[in-house]
């Protein structure tokens, strides 16, 4: 079986250190001549990740080496997305390809698995998320992921693919769409409870906070007209503690910068925060289709039109 991962920063090594062991052929692409040329020589990206990939691991540069693989994994930061896919799509054969990454589509307003099926004309598109930080997977110690895809035929080839890893616990739902905006909203509020930790509210203040915005979450896939279960899932409310609570959580370090009225010029020109576009972008949604949801609105203020952080404490009182 050939695989063929799109990316080799942390999550992609990550992702990569769960199949090296299971004799698949694993081929990984970057486009950085630097990072190609470091991973061919010690199969390390030290930039990335602390971690040694498997020798039988291969390295391209060409996605026109994908074209002949079984099976493709998405694992690069949302904004290259477009880009990428369009270099990709010549070489595109119908293989089913599963998303790592998370977010929207920049300008189109749309999920990642709704580009995906509209550029390549696919239905066999799934998608991977959970509290997984990259350097917790390659520790090989317990974590949970939730697999999806509207296609049960894809979802359960993927699932086949990383069973019997003893250490990871695998759930499933046909709620792509719900999943991916889980992904997107868990992002937001991490920033948001960064900042009442950069503020120095108390725990159960954060608490209530957190309680608070996993209601508001729910009501709003409902909204949306995606599952409201879905929020129960390690892609829900696993996901949604861990970024909303961790300071290896890069939107909640962000937030927390923010709270202690710290510049943060140079946190985000070095450090990829997916919240910041997932913000703007899932501000264009709501306000298209008249829903409210306060945090993404209290949050654009604070970060895009230079209001006092205090406006989020308005928010808890209910």
């Amino acid at each position: 079986m050939k695989i063929g991962i799109i990316g080799t920063g942390a999550y992609a090594i990550a992702i990569s250190s769960l199949l090296e062991n299971k004799n698949y052929d694993i081929t990984m692409w970057t486009k950085i001549e630097s990072e190609f040329q470091d991973l061919v020589k010690t199969h390390k990206n030290e930039n990335a990740l602390n971690y040694v990939l498997d020798n039988k691991i291969k390295f391209t540069k060409e996605l026109k080496e994908f074209e002949n693989k079984d099976y493709l994994i998405l694992v690069i930061p949302t904004k290259f997305i477009k880009e990428t896919i369009q270099e990709f799509k010549p070489f595109y054969r119908n293989q089913e390809i599963l998303i790592a990454s998370k977010g929207m589509i920049e300008d189109n307003n749309i999920f990642i698995h709704e580009y995906l099926e509209k550029e390549l004309n696919t239905n066999k598109i799934s998608c991977l998320s959970g509290p997984s930080f990259a350097k917790d997977v390659i520790l090989k110690t317990p974590f949970g992921l939730t697999f999806t895809s509207k296609n049960y035929d894809s979802l359960n080839k993927w699932i086949n693919i990383f069973s019997d890893i003893s250490y990871l616990t695998i759930d499933k739902t046909d709620d792509i769409l719900g999943v991916e905006i889980c992904g997107v909203l868990k992002n937001i509020i991490a920033i948001a409870a960064g900042i009442l930790n950069g503020m120095n509210c108390t725990p159960s203040t954060t608490i209530k906070f957190l309680v608070d915005a996993s209601r508001d979450i729910q009501d709003l896939l409902e909204k949306l007209n995606v599952k409201k279960e879905s929020f129960y899932t390690y892609s829900g409310i696993g996901d949604f503690l861990l970024t909303a609570t961790s300071k290896s959580s890069r939107n909640y370090t962000l937030g927390t910068l923010i709270g202690e009225d710290k510049d943060i010029t140079n946190y985000i020109k070095n450090t990829t925060v997916e919240g910041l576009d997932n913000l703007k972008e899932m501000k264009k949604v709501l306000e298209v289709k008249n829903i409210k949801f306060p945090i993404i609105d209290i949050l654009y203020e604070i970060i895009y039109n230079s209001k006092e952080k205090t406006l989020l404490l308005k928010y808890l009182y209910k």
